[in-house]
């Protein structure tokens, strides 16, 4: 579908040699083979007519390409000739902050709202068009029109937003009003505003509402300052929040009004101290919840500004930080300042306009979030409301409102790449709720939320280790690990679902909700927590009887291969196992939901992209993986009512992912995302670097309409997978400090990391838009690998591509790293107890594969193991029921009797049913049973023994030539 215009001299728009704003020629053929139409969705288009100045309009026809299998209802509007908007060289106001809110519950073209803030900033400033939602506050063109067709906004609010699925908190609102004794319901307060009269960055938000006013909004660390702009006489300011609200002073100050209160509108989370100043403010009507108006009579300027502090502290701390914002000049300027140093860090040329859009745009919503909650105003240091225990307040720096499933995969790589000091402190804020509670969240709202699975912090404590990231403590990041991988939480927001018995079985069973997906969250988790232990052993920890780096590395390398307990090879296919290991059935891979977190059997085909050698050994080959991977993308998703699983209804994801036209590849969202490359590990890299092209060019489009995204844009995970392809980058493998190779889609790219040296990405021979490399040279020589290393990166001034528009084969005999290979360890761990005996009764106990019952121990009771196969032994782990520093004896017994080796030791465990591995020999000789002889008394819950496994020489090198690896 297209619109064609004719001209006065016979000829046609689509007949000349003209693109709309994505390249794309005009005619409807065009349209629609380029594939970036949306159904269902509005579809904006704009073409330069500058090559054709001088001709005259004579018509505009809509024209489309009809199927005879399907009626085309088409919608069409604002049908205009304009003159382009002037262009600039500000990277500011390349940010567009409505770009994904055109959005829906049903259908997610970003699910962003316009939020003004600073980079990691404390709280946001937000225009509503729905004053009383918590998810959904803003939408492009969902929410209420006026009588012109037009949006409307109802008040404009401090917020945390994390996300529409995470319920936002602190929305204290205000609305200016042309009447001095407004009518404050939010439907009567709204007023209508033109796109035109909008414009919404990342430091500011402006729009001219009807009647005339002007509203600027923007934001310091804790507090966001407003400037109304009345044509005339003035009027009113009304006051509103969510949730509820207590007054507790209302004064005047000069001819400021202050309001100060407690407000309460999210429960489970901290309620926020508000201190407001109202400008030219008359008497106030205000009542005790907080909610009334205040007249205001400006003076010829018409200005009334509006400050809006919050603290978690108290009201006295609210008071400092509005103190620190200062006055509307002052925090906006600091906004303004702050984001031109975030932006900084990118130039681009040889680019469009959109794709400048699309980056600067994606740089701000990765660096919007996450948040410090920390508040330091008038304070020595910072101090922060205790998340977990609303009546303490605690020193320190905390972060928070972020969801690590989703942006382990690109966000804090893009932060390392780009703020490697930020993200070293952000992290460490992370680690303050495990400093606090013991624990680090799964997803931070600011509290833990139980949402999601795998513990993915884990990851980003590894990955941003191994690209040299520092301002945390490696130690303590690794004991938080080290908890979340070994100790089965109560707290179900926290730590690892179902790892009571998991732990033990060595897969999820599907009588924990989305076991398949945690089994394959937690095997990527294992690898980091692998990386971690191997990281930690390097340096000298005398009178540690907390840790065995040695046997902890092996243990959590070996559990990193847990994905392989859950591949079933008849339908090749993860699947979720009971807890007797069957598989469940009936099974229909096309089926959402029930074992699979937001996709189904193909979307969750290829989740092992930390060890793709061993998904390769899993499938039979590179060729059987590319058959795989071919059939995936062929076979449609249709987004079905009869598949929805537990859901139980078609949700937004399925959509999405049938309308990506993508096959069963949900780009749309996150578990997708890794999944075009994975071609690499086959050496079929031409076809990845095809679809990641394809992807760039079709799915992030609709900027200038309020979309921009295929999906959800969660904590700017959508926007770093963009930002990262479009220079050339992707981080593929979790937690190994590495980036694959593709095409850059911009000319030349300058990437200026703060703190760090200058990286240029170059295209010297081909086009943005070709899709193959054909060679590459890092600082003047080739590199021939698919992979390059953010330590090389790192050290780098320059990179230079030279593309085709033909498959190269290029760079074919190398692979991308895999876990496996690195970490030398390629055997499942698997428990070789058969049966616990010896006294006191019911040590049988601890051989149940499930941990559920303390055995007393006293010194000198001695239990023996029988195994299920005599093999030589290595590693064993003990489970206790809580904290305790035991002493024991380990003897491995050979046919006849002989002790083999034997491991004496003391050491502690510090938490409630955690389990520990050590090293015990290893024995060359066959073990036929082990004996466990306690030196002091110990309260247990499993034993474990582990066949020995030698590693493999480590292959740290990316490059293995596999013959069987042409498509």
């Amino acid at each position: 579908m297209s619109l064609d215009v004719e001209f006065d001299d016979g000829t046609r728009l689509g007949c000349h040699d003209v693109t709309d704003q994505y390249g794309g020629r005009v005619d409807a053929a065009a349209q629609g083979a380029d594939q970036r139409l949306w159904v269902d969705q509005w579809n904006a288009r704009s073409v330069d007519l500058s090559a054709l100045a001088g001709r005259k309009i004579r018509s505009v026809r809509a024209v489309g390409q009809l199927s005879a299998h399907a009626e085309l209802t088409v919608f069409l509007d604002d049908v205009a000739l304009s003159s382009p908007a002037p262009r600039t060289a500000n990277r500011l106001d390349w940010v567009s902050t409505t770009r994904g809110s055109h959005s829906s519950r049903a259908f997610s073209r970003g699910n962003t709202a316009p939020l003004v803030g600073l980079p990691h900033g404390g709280v946001f400033g937000l225009p509503m068009t729905d004053a009383a939602s918590l998810s959904w506050p803003y939408s492009y063109a969902g929410h209420r029109r006026d009588a012109l067709n037009r949006p409307v906004l109802e008040a404009f609010a401090t917020s945390h937003l994390p996300s529409p699925w995470i319920p936002d908190r602190g929305v204290m609102q205000v609305m200016p009003s042309l009447e001095r004794e407004p009518d404050c319901a939010p439907s009567a307060r709204g007023l209508g505003f033109s796109r035109e009269q909008e414009r919404a960055r990342g430091h500011v938000y402006e729009v001219t509402l009807d009647g005339g006013i002007r509203v600027e909004l923007t934001a310091s660390q804790f507090a966001v300052a407003l400037r109304f702009t009345y044509p005339d006489r003035g009027g009113s300011v009304i006051v509103d929040h969510l949730g509820s609200a207590t007054l507790s002073t209302l004064r005047h100050e000069r001819d400021e009004l202050v309001i100060e209160g407690m407000l309460d509108d999210c429960p489970g989370t901290p309620p926020h101290a508000v201190h407001i100043r109202i400008a030219a403010a008359g008497a106030p009507h205000i009542d005790d919840s907080v909610r009334g108006f205040v007249p205001v009579a400006p003076g010829p300027s018409g200005v009334v500004d509006v400050i809006i502090a919050l603290s978690t502290i108290d009201i006295s701390q609210a008071r400092a930080n509005a103190r620190a914002a200062g006055g509307f000049d002052d925090v906006s300027a600091h906004a303004r300042a702050e984001w031109t140093r975030a932006l900084s860090v990118l130039d681009v040329e040889g680019c469009s306009d959109d794709q400048r859009t699309a980056l600067f745009s994606g740089l701000y919503r990765a660096f919007l979030y996450p948040n410090r909650f920390g508040e330091f105003a008038d304070r020595v240091g910072p101090a922060h409301r205790n998340v977990y225990d609303l009546a303490r307040v605690e020193a320190g720096e905390l972060t928070t409102t972020h969801g690590f499933w989703d942006t382990y995969r690109t966000v804090w790589p893009l932060l390392a790449l780009f703020v490697p000091d930020d993200a070293g402190a952000l992290a460490d804020g992370f680690l303050g709720h495990a400093r606090t509670y013991g624990w680090t969240p799964r997803w931070s709202a600011p509290g833990p939320v139980d949402c999601m699975t795998g513990t993915s912090f884990d990851i980003v404590l590894a990955d941003l280790d191994a690209r040299g990231v520092e301002g945390f403590d490696l130690l303590a990041a690794y004991d938080s690990v080290v908890k979340n991988a070994t100790v089965p939480a109560s707290d179900p927001r926290i730590g690892r679902a179902g790892l009571t018995d998991a732990i033990f079985r060595g897969w999820t069973a599907t009588d924990t909700h989305e076991g398949l997906s945690w089994t394959l969250d937690n095997a990527i988790n294992d690898a980091a927590a692998a990386r971690l232990a191997r990281r930690a052993g390097q340096s000298e920890h005398p009178g540690d009887d907390l840790h065995d780096f040695a046997a902890e590395a092996e243990y959590f390398a070996r559990r990193a291969l847990a994905y392989r307990a859950v591949f079933d090879p008849t339908t090749a296919m993860f699947r979720g196992r009971t807890e007797d290991g069957r598989w469940r059935e009936p099974f229909d891979p096309d089926e959402w939901g029930n074992d699979y977190t937001e996709t189904n059997a193909w979307g969750t085909r290829f989740t092992a992209h930390h060890d793709g050698a061993g998904l390769v050994a899993l499938y039979g080959g590179e060729k059987r993986l590319i058959s795989a991977l071919d059939t995936t993308f062929a076979r449609a998703e249709t987004a079905a009512p009869h598949l929805t699983g537990h859901y139980g209804a078609i949700i937004h994801e399925m959509s999405e992912a049938r309308e990506v036209r993508l096959g069963m590849v949900a780009m749309s969202n996150q578990p997708a995302h890794h999944i075009p490359f994975m071609y690499m590990f086959a050496g079929e890299h031409d076809t990845a670097h095809r679809i990641v092209g394809d992807v760039l060019d079709r799915l992030f489009v609709g900027s200038d309409l309020g979309q921009g995204y295929p999906g959800d844009e969660d904590n700017g995970e959508m926007s770093a997978w963009y930002v990262l392809a479009t220079l050339g980058l992707y981080p593929l493998v979790p937690g190994s400090g590495t980036f694959v190779l593709v095409p850059p889609r911009v000319r030349r790219s300058t990437l200026r990391p703060l703190g760090r040296a200058e990286l240029v990405i170059e295209i010297v021979a081909g086009s943005p838009g070709d899709r193959y490399i054909s060679a590459v040279r890092i600082d003047g020589r080739a590199w021939d690998r698919i992979e390059v290393p953010h330590a090389v990166l790192a050290q780098a001034g320059r990179i230079e591509f030279e593309l085709s528009d033909q498959a190269r084969g290029w760079a074919r005999d190398s692979r991308p790293e895999s876990f496996s290979s690195v970490s030398g360890h390629g055997a499942l761990i698997e428990d070789l107890i058969s049966e616990v005996s010896g006294e006191p009764r019911g040590v049988a106990s601890l051989a149940d594969d499930r941990g559920l019952t303390s055995v007393v121990l006293a010194a000198g009771d001695c239990l023996r193991a029988r195994l299920v196969a005599a093999v030589p032994i290595g590693l064993y782990t003990l489970t206790v029921d809580e904290p305790q520093t035991a002493a024991w004896r380990i003897d491995l017994v050979g046919a006849d009797g002989v002790v083999l080796a034997s491991d004496t030791r003391s050491a502690r465990f510090r938490w409630h049913r955690q389990t520990r591995p050590f090293r015990v020999g290893p024995t060359t000789a066959p073990v036929s049973h082990v004996e466990l002889t306690l030196l002091s008394s110990a309260s247990l819950r499993q034993w474990e023994v582990f066949a020995h496994e030698a590693p493999a020489a480590s292959d740290n090198s990316v490059s293995t030539k596999d013959t069987d690896a042409h498509h």
